[in-house]
């Protein structure tokens, strides 16, 4: 990524009270994580590709004793158990479906839980996306969200709503949906609270 997108990505970010960091590798993301789970007494961790395909469940867990993952639990009480434990962390580390050009940041989200802790909630928040989250703008960051990210995300978790068959959403039926829930976050009350960490290259849906 050049240069001058990454210094407009700091720049629009920093507009909204929230931190943006560029890694052009992926040892030195992780090596930052660390040094926030260091901190943290409690962590949650919001399911996703990136932060699997990067071990960060494995990697906080040798710095924090509670950390909490939903996508570990042996059964629905205790998956929602373990949603509940994440909004009242020190520290949520989580991915996105986009953020925008300027500084804003979108997710689709089927039971909500992740949108509610980076909304309000766990003290500190961090965002891990590769370049493939970037678009341009609001409209074509909610686009990406419901077009690309959403049928990705509902054919991983055995869902079969009509988007993943390129149908259209009016077909739609509650028990097939994943889309339940859009967030736009355009800013932050609390200066460095939130952080985004993108990382060179593609990483998740």
């Amino acid at each position: 990524m050049e240069n001058k997108t990454i210094d407009r990505l700091k720049k629009c970010f920093k507009a909204r009270n929230i931190d943006f960091h560029y890694f052009e590798n992926k040892t030195e993301l992780v090596l930052s994580i660390v040094e926030a789970a260091k901190k943290a007494d409690s962590i949650g961790i919001g399911n996703s590709q990136t932060l699997k395909k990067l071990k960060i469940f494995e990697t906080v867990s040798e710095y924090c004793q509670h950390v909490y993952d939903k996508t570990l639990a042996g059964s629905k009480e205790e998956e929602v158990k373990l949603k509940r434990q994440a909004l009242l962390t020190d520290l949520y580390i989580t991915s996105s479906n986009a953020i925008t050009a300027d500084g804003k940041i979108i997710n689709v989200d089927h039971s909500g839980n992740r949108v509610a802790a980076m909304t309000f909630g766990p003290r500190q928040v961090i965002i891990i996306i590769g370049e493939n989250k970037l678009t341009e703008n609001e409209q074509e960051g909610i686009l990406r969200s419901l077009k690309v990210a959403t049928p990705l995300n509902a054919r991983r978790a055995k869902y079969s709503p009509p988007c993943t068959q390129n149908r259209p959403c009016a077909e739609c039926l509650q028990n097939q949906r994943v889309c339940n829930y859009l967030s736009i976050i355009r800013g932050q009350v609390h200066p460095q609270r939130m952080s985004v960490m993108m990382l060179k290259g593609n990483y998740g849906y």
